[in-house]
């Protein structure tokens, strides 16, 4: 396979899912509504497997047009409202959505095994609900598009349209091959008569067809050029809008003309003084194809001989009114100029529809890195400039800045997408095992429009998955059980996504039957997760259901009880830089809230120093900053670790004690930073604070892998490795002592009471 053929086809892949994904999507919309969908939404799905049908049989994949072909026929006689799309052909309709995204991962594989069965499968039960579709539509192409036709509320007569097919030079290097669209527009009907024009192979008009050959040298051929066009007389029942449909694809590289039936001589005319071709050889194409008869062509070239008298005197004022500078080849009738207006005007609004690019992530990947590079190499630019004191030089690196800082923000912004397309994928996923656990399930999305960088949409994927599964199998509880708690029969699981403190927050709640505190802390002692729960507050008690092997199902099934998957979505979670949580009450539900950064690679950060070092925080995470000795000394509660910050009991950390640096700092020169992690906030201790910095964050190695508190590193511009400190870890742990803190202290209470 060539590589424009390889690239048409991998073209074809990635739309082809996106209609799948259109169409399933669709149909989870008017599944279970009770009632006849909208024509628009049968519309839309109809467009959608027809598309997927057309393209799949361009390129020869008979399986994928056979499945496509029958549920399109089902579709059509829903739209020509002969039949209702009842909840048997819905789900009907998302087992062609799986067998076909199946059929086309296996583009250019071997089908067998499981897939091969479930296509059969799957066609026989199709053959059911339409056994008038044709069993073979290659071989039988008239006999399926009779049978497809039938179906629908009339059947129409097969008229003859005329079709002028001129593929671009350059066609095959945009992998295409105009032969596959003839073949295909022969499923439409009938061609009775095609006529290759080859005038742009043998040029050389002074030659007869006897020396044509001869007189063509070898060297002059380019086999990645297209010489050939089609002239094509087809005789089918299809309206002009399906004919277009066929070259959809191959539009943009050809120059088409479709004649309609019973179109008057002048139309041909026209069309022969469209065409580069001699009037005389493209005369005797229709002649031979049928579209004209010999008198009727001849009689058609005199008039349009008298026309073009009568129109020499005006044709400086004709050419004159022609908008764009049209040849004035095409100018010498009005009725030529309604044709090649025709012809500008389709192609403007191809050029309008073009509106997005498709570019490769990893390109996408390589100019993050890049830009990356330059923040670096900028920060080092401005202090040397400093170092200078060059008040201009000073001056144009701050201009510089700015517009680094620019490309750096359109550049992540390329990479950002709707999680909205990645939340509605769950609407199947919900269905799907609501339906295996006999239990009703509905799912509501709110904040789909929040971007995320598609980085974390592909690696959320699998995360979310598995705790939906959870919330449907263990919270969500039965009809029956759920009326009698005076609950809606129907479940509800919510997907939220919104930003919050620099962050993006994804929570997944459901309204069923909470965890249970007392049970997690008995599974996790028979586990020996914990020995005892007297230190644990409920966050940590609900935080052990991550662990490996936890599991509070008393039964395995094939959704859970085997104790595998929180912890996996956890450990997926932390390697985004993230985070997850988990809130629940009884008979109330449960909340999963997972944060995770803005971006992956380059942030703005809040550069400080402890022992000499420089370390790194998220900017966003940094609410204030103030000098520790302009806290009331009464205020400092130096051995319990925590503050009275303006009547609100603070906890810190001495980031000195943390990293284990001795202690050889003047207390009274260090700084407090206040940071705050979604609803968890806690002062960090350090000796001085350098400022704002923009930071490209940079992995570390596989000895640092699991290192509490720290996220990574970046390089600051003097060339200084500076380590990016990981704020939520850091927040935990001051949390953590606080409260073990106040624990001591009551026990000590307890004990002096005693």
């Amino acid at each position: 396979m060539t590589n424009e053929l390889q690239a048409a086809l991998s073209t074809f892949v990635n739309e082809a899912r996106e209609l799948l994904v259109d169409l399933e999507q669709a149909l989870l919309e008017v599944d279970g509504l009770g009632q006849e969908p909208k024509s628009d939404k049968i519309n839309s799905m109809f467009r959608s497997i027809h598309t997927i049908k057309g393209s799949a049989g361009l390129f020869g994949l008979d399986e994928i047009v056979e499945i496509s072909h029958r549920y399109e026929t089902i579709l059509e006689q829903a739209r020509d409202q002969n039949r209702s799309l009842t909840q048997e052909l819905i789900d009907l309709g998302l087992k062609v959505c799986d067998v076909l995204t199946d059929l086309i991962n296996f583009i250019g594989k071997p089908i067998g095994g499981e897939i091969q069965q479930r296509y059969l499968n799957l066609y026989v039960e199709l053959d059911k609900h339409c056994p008038r579709v044709s069993s073979n539509a290659k071989a039988d192409s008239n006999n399926q598009l009779s049978s497809h036709r039938s179906l629908g509320t009339s059947l129409q007569l097969a008229q003859s349209w005329h079709i002028s097919f001129r593929p671009y030079p350059k066609v095959f290097q945009d992998g295409l091959d105009p032969k596959a669209f003839v073949r295909y527009l022969s499923q439409l009907g009938t061609i009775e008569a095609i006529a290759v024009v080859d005038d742009g192979l043998f040029p050389a008009a002074e030659h007869d067809d006897s020396q044509s050959l001869e007189s063509f040298q070898s060297e002059e051929f380019d086999p990645e050029i297209c010489y050939l066009g089609f002239e094509i007389q087809l005789s089918t029942s299809a309206t002009q809008q399906e004919i277009e449909d066929v070259f959809e694809f191959i539009q943009q590289d050809a120059d088409i003309q479709i004649i309609p039936p019973d179109s008057d001589v002048k139309t041909y005319i026209e069309l022969i003084n469209y065409l580069p071709e001699s009037n005389q050889k493209l005369g005797e194409i229709l002649v031979h194809c049928g579209a004209l008869t010999a008198h009727e062509l001849s009689q058609g070239l005199v008039q349009q001989e008298k026309h073009k008298a009568q129109e020499t005197s005006h044709e400086t004022a004709v050419n004159h009114e022609v908008e764009g500078g049209i040849d004035s080849k095409l100018s010498t009738s009005p009725s030529e100029n309604i044709l090649t207006q025709a012809a500008i005007t389709n192609q403007h609004n191809k050029i309008h529809n073009n509106k997005t690019l498709r570019v490769e992530a990893d390109k996408l990947d390589k100019l993050i890195d890049q830009v990356g590079e330059i923040v670096i190499t900028g920060a080092r630019t401005t202090l040397l400039a400093h170092e200078t004191g060059n008040e201009d030089l000073i001056e144009t690196i701050v201009q510089l800045e700015r517009l680094v800082e620019n490309i750096r923000d359109s550049s992540l912004q390329l990479r950002m997408v709707q999680v909205g397309d990645t939340f509605n994928k769950f609407k199947r996923i919900v269905r799907d095992v609501a339906l295996s656990v006999g239990k009703q399930v509905t799912l509501q999305i709110n904040g789909a429009e929040t971007e995320l960088d598609k980085t974390f949409i592909e690696k959320l994927s699998d995360p979310l998955t598995h705790i939906i599964r959870n919330a449907i199998d263990h919270g969500i509880e039965p009809p029956e059980q759920r009326v009698l708690m005076g609950k809606p029969e129907i479940g509800t699981i919510s997907l939220n996504a919104y930003h919050d403190s620099g962050s993006i927050v994804i929570e997944v709640l459901d309204d069923g039957r909470g965890l249970d505190k007392e049970r997690v802390i008995a599974q996790a002692i028979e586990q020996e997760l914990i020995t005892k729960a007297n230190h644990l507050n409920e966050r940590d008690i609900f935080a052990l259901i991550f662990e490996p092997g936890f599991s509070t199902s008393e039964q395995v099934t094939n959704l859970s009880g085997r104790g595998v998957g929180m912890d996996v979505v956890k450990r997926n979670i932390e390697q985004l830089r993230g985070n997850v949580e988990v809130i629940s009450e009884p008979n109330l539900g449960t909340q999963v809230t997972i944060r995770l950064p803005l971006t992956l690679s380059i942030i703005d950060g809040f550069l400080f120093e402890i022992a000499g070092t420089s370390y790194v925080i998220p900017l966003d995470n940094v609410v204030e900053c103030l000098e520790l000795h302009e806290v009331a000394p009464d205020d400092v509660h130096e051995g319990r670790n925590f503050i009275d910050l303006r009547g609100e009991v603070l906890p810190f950390l001495r980031l000195r004690e943390w990293f284990g640096v001795e202690d050889e700092v003047n207390h009274s020169q260090e700084s407090l930073v206040i940071v705050q992690f979604g609803t968890l906030r806690a002062g960090l201790v350090v000796d001085s604070l350098l400022g704002e910095f923009q930071t490209v964050i940079k992995p570390l190695g596989r000895l640092f892998e699991g290192l509490k508190g720290v996220s990574g590193a970046t390089i600051l511009g003097n060339g200084v490795v500076a380590i990016i400190l990981d704020v939520f870890s850091l927040i935990q742990s001051a949390v953590s002592r606080q409260e073990l803190d106040c624990l001591e202290k009551n026990m000590d209470s307890d004990e002096q009471g005693a």
